[in-house]
């Protein structure tokens, strides 16, 4: 279990009652079909508002400012639409 905030800029101790929270299920490729690793992630109040977390393929969870993810949402939405 983590301690405290993902973001490595921050570090405030780990409290359930606010913030982002999220579970991420990964299957690691070198074990058995079957073996499904359960992974933890929280973003504080004050991160949660900035940050989001994002799966990146061969690295594994990272966060990322949400200007950055909105940005990207809005340009895979246009895509499909023309």
């Amino acid at each position: 279990m983590f301690e405290k905030c993902s973001n490595p800029d921050c570090g405030l101790p780990f409290d359930y009652r606010e913030g982002r929270l999220i579970r991420f299920c990964s299957r690691d490729a070198r074990s058995p079909a079957e073996h499904h690793g359960v992974e933890h992630f929280w973003l504080c109040g004050k991160c949660s508002e900035r940050y989001a977390f994002a799966y990146e393929r061969g690295v594994g969870m990272k966060i990322r400012p949400r200007a950055a993810e909105s940005q990207e949402t809005a340009e895979r939405g246009l895509a499909a639409t023309v």
